[in-house]
């Protein structure tokens, strides 16, 4: 799992949107930062992990200890 991709996993299990993750790689000049960008790596994410949606994937993550 990639910095970016760690970020994006961390904000979004508190909660954040996907927008809202964006904003906060751009607030701190974190790029690439767009809201495309972050659904590209939850799908990759997604397909490494087999998970079939995304609350499977925070499940697995979790096991993982990633969360």
């Amino acid at each position: 799992m990639n910095r970016i991709q760690k970020i994006i996993i961390k904000k979004m299990s508190v909660g954040y949107k996907q927008s809202e993750v964006s904003q906060y790689l751009k607030e701190r000049e974190i790029s690439p930062n767009s809201v495309s960008m972050i659904e590209k790596e939850l799908k990759k994410l997604r397909k490494e992990s087999g998970a079939h949606n995304m609350v499977h994937l925070f499940v697995l993550l979790s096991k993982k200890g990633y969360l």
